[in-house]
């Protein structure tokens, strides 16, 4: 696998960092907590950087998105440190796996017609798995066990956030169907199928001439 930091890779990545934390703040200002666990904003530019931009700048932008946020509210969201730790430790996962794991996917011939929605799906228990782990260590208390708060969190991460898995996995591989329809999909990804041109009018008189 090659690692490749080039511009195009290095400002999308700034780009999708920035869009999650504005996402994060849209969701945040109906003053729902809640709605913006449901849906995941944040997660969604974070998957999708990790297979567009590889695992390293997925990663950089799992870190930095969290961070972003917790700076630009002045410490109030993600809350420090039982939201900020978690997370950070969370969507770095995504981004880093997402790329890592598509890599992977597209060596094996049985997966590589899916390689992205199945690194999205590993991505995603790896990354809920070890935000409960880390989170479990905060909620623990003198009635709570870690391994009850462990189970209650890891409860909790995949059922209060089905809505953003399930847009997630509709809407990242419709966007990469998209920019490979547009020939864009090949600037980020070498290993991007080609697609087609569509023949025009000219051609079609060319042919039918011929």
């Amino acid at each position: 696998m090659k690692i490749k930091f080039t511009t195009l890779n290095v400002v999308t990545t700034a780009m999708l960092a920035a869009v999650a934390v504005i996402a994060a703040s849209v969701f945040h200002a109906f003053g729902d907590v809640a709605l913006s666990s449901l849906f995941s904003p944040m997660h969604f530019p974070v998957l999708l950087c990790g297979i567009l931009c590889g695992p390293y700048l997925g990663l950089i932008c799992g870190v930095v998105t969290p961070l972003m946020s917790f700076l630009s509210t002045g410490g109030a969201r993600p809350p420090f440190p039982a939201g900020l730790i978690p997370m950070i430790i969370e969507l770095a996962t995504y981004g880093f796996v997402t790329g890592l794991m598509r890599w992977v996917f597209l060596k094996n011939p049985k997966t590589n017609r899916f390689a992205s929605v199945l690194a999205l799906v590993t991505a995603m228990i790896a990354g809920r798995l070890l935000n409960a782990f880390v989170g479990a260590f905060f909620m623990m208390s003198d009635a709570t066990t870690y391994f009850a708060a462990l189970g209650t969190k890891l409860l909790g991460n995949f059922t209060s956030t089905w809505a953003g898995i399930v847009l997630q996995l509709v809407l990242i591989p419709a966007i990469l169907f998209a920019l490979q329809r547009g020939g864009v999909l090949a600037k980020y990804l070498s290993d991007a199928p080609a697609t087609k041109p569509r023949k025009t009018d000219k051609d079609a008189d060319v042919t039918d001439n011929d």
